[in-house]
């Protein structure tokens, strides 16, 4: 512990002396610069502060464009990303940024061509000719760059090629460049599909205009056809392999689905893990990883990406692979969604009253404004007492003709939604019948539940006369 103390207290040093020399030998009228720039120094210990400020100053020895401060800072990062590649690592033995600029592109060059080799494989390669087998949408990218081939571009938010993958299913592809032909036209570049499908040996090829034929191009050789069907065997195994390195490499949510049957759990979870933290989240994402998400990971989910996001149609996508518990996080952090009344009577038949209590208290009510729904909320806040409370008393409405004519007693109850609908209805009759009235009971339970649905001229006087002494008018509410 001492140690690790020891090595700490030593790099703060390191850190700070260096700063306050750059400070020092550029004055500290460019201090908010060089304050920008040491938290920017990728190396963590300001090892490149120094270089930096004298660039960002354009006080390099040769007289350059000076670039911004943010451009100086993407330069130095790649340098000490490619550290490896590089072979003369010492910054401040560069004396124009555009030497130096050219050392990192050339180190970027290698570092993406050292990538590019694990995602294609060179079949075959003279003097004239080289040829790749693509294994990844990336690859054929780079090597079908220049034509017009729908395998050989990206689109959409991530870069995705559909195409790619689609024919992927059924082919194997080998991409002919001559190398000693103008990089115009269409006879430059070839791409070769073998379909494999069903046990087939169907070959087309593509010239660079995307033109298909039957025919190989005339510069290709016996040799060269030879190398193809050697390495076709291995093609597929080597490219289920290499998409997948490349998945591991950078996760993305669009390529989970076709990966995750090839991943073992362990990988699994560091992709899910990866995904959570860098991608953006919706009820999509969650959708295709909620298969394998843990209980932990579903509730980071719901905890990062939830709180006032989730639409209606998002919760119902959701709601498959969520526990009742997990439905309550999403429901308290979206009560909007409790708006629909669809889900409000589903969720209420599966929760205890306890449970409802704790969710009214923990979600704001001034979301729900559905008239259902805030009738049934009002019913999810009150306690079992206030329950049976309220079970021991029954409500009626009805209208009064100016006779004193009761019509049809109805039961209705201020905890049903379908209550309020039906009072409605008797409003709009009301508006037909102008001298009419509206009037509401309150009774003891089962008091007058035997005179439900009668007509009028079916009760019995008694009922009638206690119905007109204990009617209530309340202006259309009861």
């Amino acid at each position: 512990m001492e140690f690790n103390l020891n090595q700490i207290l030593e790099s703060t040093i390191l850190l700070e002396g260096r700063k306050e020399d750059v400070i020092k030998k550029y004055g500290e009228e460019n201090k908010p610069l060089i304050d920008r720039l040491s938290q920017e120094d990728p190396s963590g210990n300001n090892k490149y502060l120094g270089w930096m400020t004298k660039a960002s100053l354009g006080e390099l020895e040769t007289v350059e464009d000076v670039l911004n401060a943010s451009s100086i800072v993407d330069l130095v990062t790649g340098f000490h990303e490619n550290l490896s590649r590089i072979k003369n690592k010492d910054i401040n033995s560069y004396k124009s940024i555009f030497e130096f600029k050219k050392v990192v592109d050339e180190a970027k060059k290698k570092a993406e061509e050292k990538k590019f080799a694990k995602q294609a494989k060179k079949v075959y390669e003279d003097d004239e000719v080289v040829i790749y087998a693509p294994f990844t949408v990336q690859a054929s990218c780079k090597y079908g760059a220049g034509s017009k081939w729908c395998i050989a571009s990206t689109s959409g938010a991530n870069n995705s090629n559909i195409h790619f993958e689609d024919y992927s299913k059924h082919s194997n592809f080998y991409f002919f460049i001559n190398k000693n032909m103008p990089m115009r036209g269409r006879d430059y570049k070839y791409a070769l599909q073998w379909k494999f499908e069903d046990g087939g040996r169907e070959w087309t090829w593509w010239d660079a205009q995307d033109e298909p034929s039957s025919n190989a191009p005339t510069w290709v050789t016996e040799e060269m056809l030879e190398a193809v069907r050697a390495f076709d065997p291995k093609h597929k195994k080597m490219k289920l392999g290499a998409q997948l390195k490349t998945f591991l490499d950078d996760p993305k949510v669009s390529q989970y689905s076709k990966c995750r049957t090839i991943l073992n759990d362990k990988q699994k979870d560091g992709v899910i893990n990866t995904i959570l933290e860098k991608e953006i989240l919706n009820s999509k994402t969650f959708r295709i990883l909620s298969p394998d998400l843990n209980h932990e990971q579903k509730m980071f989910f719901i905890n990062k990406y939830t709180r006032g996001e989730v639409s209606v149609n998002d919760y119902k996508d959701m709601t498959d692979n969520l526990t009742l518990g997990e439905k309550v996080e999403v429901l308290v952090n979206n009560p909007h969604i409790l708006n629909n009344f669809e889900i409000m009577k589903s969720m209420s038949d599966e929760l205890t009253q306890e449970e409802k209590n704790d969710i009214s208290n923990r979600l704001d009510a001034k979301k729900v404004n559905n008239t259902d729904s805030k009738v049934l909320l009002r019913k999810w806040t009150m306690t079992m007492d206030d329950l049976d409370k309220h079970n021991k008393n029954s409500f009626f409405v009805f209208i009064s003709t100016p006779n004193k004519k009761v019509e049809k007693l109805i039961r209705v109850d201020p905890l049903d939604p379908s209550s309020y609908r039906t009072i409605n209805m008797l409003k709009l009759k009301l508006e037909q019948s102008p001298n009419g009235e509206f009037f509401g009971i309150k009774t003891n339970s089962n008091v007058l539940n035997d005179l439900v649905d009668y007509s009028s001229d079916e009760m019995r006087d008694v009922a009638l006369t206690f119905i007109d002494g204990n009617r209530c008018k309340k202006k259309g509410i009861y």
